[in-house]
């Protein structure tokens, strides 16, 4: 491209490289796709997790060097990775060295002269690449001209009449916008790339220019094509409406070169430009079976350009019809999806609006890029599968498409049409509802979610109705002050969690842990408390959760909690020859059987820790001053024992040596 004796300077090479190269390719590679980047020799992948990312994806400069990772090769006019590009002599790195561009044209002496300028580059760099041995030229309609450069200034000069002759120009048939395709190349024929594409398209004639305010240029490229069209409003007096297929210059995206009106595709445009385009629509899904027609409301940026009170508009959704499309506002089309649904169309897919004209075979499409879906809402989970037939509880379920309508009821399978859950939030991926009262006694079965009355989704979990805790009347609870005796608690615990037991002493409310056996008997174990000199009577009650509630048990009749002082072991003896006796102090809560038919009292013999005690005997009577242990082996011997582990196996299960009676 350059001769090899007009490279910058070294006091300036470090500086260029930051900016020079890399800019300029890619604000050409956007503006044009006349220009193929020859990848051979370069490590391209694909962007992705862990992967080295595709630079040359990028087609200008600012596009380029947006990515930490690129870097823009003047010289080649190409985005290459940061480490491909140090071998260049001319690269930007960030985006403030990217060149800018003004392009202006202007008739000087019966000429058409196209200027470009740079508008914030260093002129000297500028000198060094447009340089007296730097071959560079214009191509206007894919005519060759000589260039210029002079101090900042790339100027292309042409003979309008060289281009196109006079009476072609006053045909609207051949060229009605007046529009030519220039580009600076190069000597090794790559392409100064713009910023903005449209910077390519030179209008030589303003005959049917509308009003700025009323006027409106879109630009977009297809696989094949590209595009630029002008578009205003008819009732402003403009001609190049949406309706004339003579308001579009239209190109093969490669080689620039214009497609006339004879090219029957032409008939049918599909428009993909960001200013013009679907911005939204709601709802974005619906059922796939529907009880009811649907309001589809579709927004549109400048869709007041093909609605101008002379269109008809076909809209579908997914494929599938949505009728009598009507303009609410400039941006706004509403259209309906009837309740009927063709299970033979996609399920999904863009919404699209085509335009027509009775006055021309002209048709324009517009696509969305989000997809209409057609679903079947889905439940993940519920939060709540116990409540309280008293209702008020608050359940949370999870899936998808949850309010792809807003006829929704929440039912137990088991209680026919009945609610069994109020519905107070409704969104996509949840359902808040809160739980009517069910006196009935329901058997457990999964909750129903009922969309338009049509279509049934059924939890994976059983959802029930459970009575509120209780705690039998009629009970005794005795322990002693250290709490190693727990209390046996019978009454309905089903579905319930977080189960605490407390008692008041001295002042203070003193809680204590609970754990459910089955749905009708829990362990529960007082804290430890002062040991008093005699049995104490202290107020008691329970503290239970039953779906995330607070539940303080009713208490129809007081219950009482009878502490009464820790046991006292004095010492032992061998009563006969099978066993032994402790002596000491027991208080009541230690001479009576557990649930399991057994004394909380074991006797072991003294090991190095608790791990080690070795349980030899059983306790087989507890009186008020002594515990009667039988040895469980035939071959063991109490001659040699002098020592002895008494086992309280409570809460914590309490150890205490006690010595043999000399």
């Amino acid at each position: 491209m350059f001769t090899s004796g007009h490279y910058i300077t070294a006091d300036h090479h470090n500086y260029w490289n930051h900016f020079s190269i890399k800019q300029l390719l890619y604000a050409i590679v956007l503006l044009t796709s006349s220009v193929e980047i020859n990848t051979d020799n370069l490590n391209l992948t694909e962007s992705g997790p862990n992967q080295e990312i595709n630079c040359t994806i990028y087609r200008s400069c600012t596009q380029c060097t947006n990515e930490s990772n690129c870097s823009w090769a003047f010289e080649k006019q190409i985005c290459l990775s940061s480490n491909q590009s140090l071998s260049d002599n001319y690269t930007m790195v960030t985006k403030q060295y990217c060149p800018n561009y003004i392009i202006n044209l202007k008739i000087i002496d019966e000429y058409y002269w196209i200027q470009i300028k740079f508008s914030n580059t260093v002129v000297n760099f500028l000198n060094n690449i447009f340089n007296d041995d730097a071959v560079f030229r214009c191509a206007i309609d894919n005519v060759i001209y000589n260039a210029s450069y002079n101090n900042g200034l790339v100027s292309c000069k042409w003979v309008k009449e060289n281009i196109i002759s006079l009476e072609t120009r006053r045909s609207i048939d051949i060229n009605p916008l007046h529009i030519l395709y220039f580009k600076i190349i190069f000597e090794d024929d790559s392409t100064l790339k713009f910023d903005d594409p449209r910077d390519h398209y030179i209008n030589y004639l303003h005959s049917l220019n509308c009003p700025d305010e009323k006027c409106s240029i879109f630009y977009w490229e297809s696989d094949s094509r590209k595009y630029y069209c002008k578009w205003c409003l008819k009732k402003y007096g403009c001609q190049l409406t949406a309706e004339s297929r003579y308001s579009c210059d239209v190109r093969h995206t490669l080689n620039n070169e214009k497609l006339w009106k004879d090219d029957p595709t032409l008939a049918t445009i599909e428009v993909k430009s960001p200013d013009l385009a679907i911005k939204s629509f709601k709802p974005d899904v619906l059922l796939i079976t529907r009880k009811f027609s649907t309001v589809v409301s579709i927004s549109v940026k400048n869709h007041r350009i093909f609605d101008d009170g002379r269109s008809t508009t076909e809209v579908t959704v997914a494929g599938q019809s949505c009728d009598n499309p009507t303009l609410i506002d400039d941006q706004t089309i509403n259209c309906i999806v009837s309740e009927r649904n063709d299970r033979t169309l996609a399920i999904e897919g863009p919404v699209q609006i085509k335009y027509s004209w009775t006055t021309s075979t002209r048709k324009v499409i517009l696509k969305s890029s989000k997809k209409f879906k057609f679903v079947v809402p889905s439940v993940t989970g519920v939060n709540q599968t116990c409540v309280p037939t008293t209702g008020g509880t608050r359940i949370e379920l999870t899936g998808q498409y949850l309010n792809a309508t807003t006829d929704v009821q929440v039912l137990l399978k088991n209680n026919g049409t009945k609610a069994t859950c109020e519905i107070f939030e409704l969104s996509r991926d949840r359902i808040g509802c809160v739980t009517v009262t069910n006196s009935k006694s329901l058997e457990p079965g999964p909750l129903m979610i009922v969309f338009d009355n049509m279509i049934g989704v059924y939890t994976k979990e059983n959802f029930s109705y459970v009575a509120d805790p209780t705690v039998l009347d009629g009970q005794v609870f005795a322990g002693i002050a250290s709490g190693d005796v727990p209390l046996i608690v019978r009454g309905n615990f089903d579905c319930t969690n977080n189960q605490q037991v407390y008692v008041d002493y001295n002042g203070e409310r003193h809680f204590g842990r609970c754990a459910v056996l089955n749905s009708t008997m829990m362990y529960c174990w007082v804290p430890k408390l002062d040991s008093p000199a005699q049995m104490t009577r202290l107020p008691l009650g329970f503290h239970i959760e039953l779906a995330d509630k607070v539940v303080y048990v009713p208490q129809q009749m007081p219950y009482s909690y009878l502490m009464h002082p820790d046991p006292i072991y004095t010492d032992f003896e061998v009563y006969d020859v099978n066993t032994i006796r402790v002596n000491g102090v027991f208080p009541d809560p230690l001479q009576r059987f557990q649930w399991n038919d057994n004394f909380l009292l074991q006797c072991a013999l003294l090991g190095e820790s608790s791990d080690d005690d070795e349980i030899f005997c059983i306790v087989i009577d507890v009186t008020d001053n002594y515990a009667m242990c039988r040895r469980l082996l035939s071959d063991t011997s109490f001659d040699d024992i002098l020592k002895i582990v008494i086992v309280l196996t409570g809460n914590r299960a309490t150890r205490t040596v006690v010595d043999r009676r000399h």
